[in-house]
């Protein structure tokens, strides 16, 4: 591993051990006893040679929606931020996701913006883990944002940086398992919309079995 890269991985696990992740390669994974999690990734770009770039994304994870992903696999192992419910790609500085690496005190630098930025939402995250609640109450907050954003950029004709909320959500996933969750079944069929034609691989399938699973359980 390049030795800008070495240290600034380095620096990143150092300031999240606290918080309880462990480093793998380069992601950055923490769970909670239920299996939802929160995990960061390091993704290398195709650089020119001795360059070092990178990106920074973080994920928001749903155990249920992560064995969708997993199968059998162990997810403190193999897990990714795009496995998540919640996605986002870290601003390395003005507007820009691209980290580049030149010298030990842009490294610095660099890793202090991942630190600073986890320090400031890591409670936010964290209290969207397993809470179906919290996270749709947190879309329905960014959508109002993004409009809001929308409006403010259409009056004044230029772009304003920072006004759109962080992450991407993906609303109907998370819908799906809060329903299957509670054994639901018949909200989950009528968010799937057609369940005969469902698709056995597909996660509308697995969110279905989980529901008949949950609510098995519930029964019991």
């Amino acid at each position: 591993m390049n030795p800008l890269l070495r240290r600034f991985v380095d620096l990143i696990e150092d300031g999240l051990a606290p918080d309880g992740f462990v480093r793998r390669g380069p992601v950055y994974r923490h769970f909670d006893a239920d299996g939802n999690g929160i995990a960061l990734d390091i993704q290398r770009t195709t650089a020119m040679y001795g360059e070092v770039e990178f990106f920074v994304n973080a994920g928001v994870l749903l155990g249920p929606y992560v064995r969708y992903f997993l199968d059998d696999e162990d997810p403190r192992l193999d897990v990714m931020p795009h496995h998540g419910v919640w996605e986002h790609r870290l601003v390395a500085g003005d507007g820009d996701h691209l980290f580049s690496l030149a010298d030990e005190a842009g490294t610095d630098r660099a890793a202090e913006v991942v630190l600073t930025w986890t320090r400031a939402n890591l409670p936010r995250l964290k209290g969207w883990l397993g809470d179906y609640d919290a996270m749709l109450a947190a879309v329905a907050e960014d959508g109002e944002r993004a409009r809001q954003a929308r409006a403010a950029q259409l009056a004044s004709g230029k772009w304003k940086p920072g006004r759109w909320p962080d992450g991407t959500w993906r609303e109907k996933v998370i819908r799906l398992y809060r329903d299957a969750e509670r054994g639901d079944v018949g909200a989950v069929s009528a968010l799937i919309g057609t369940p005969k034609a469902v698709d056995p691989d597909s996660v509308h399938a697995a969110a279905l079995a989980y529901a008949e699973q949950r609510r098995t359980e519930r029964k019991g």
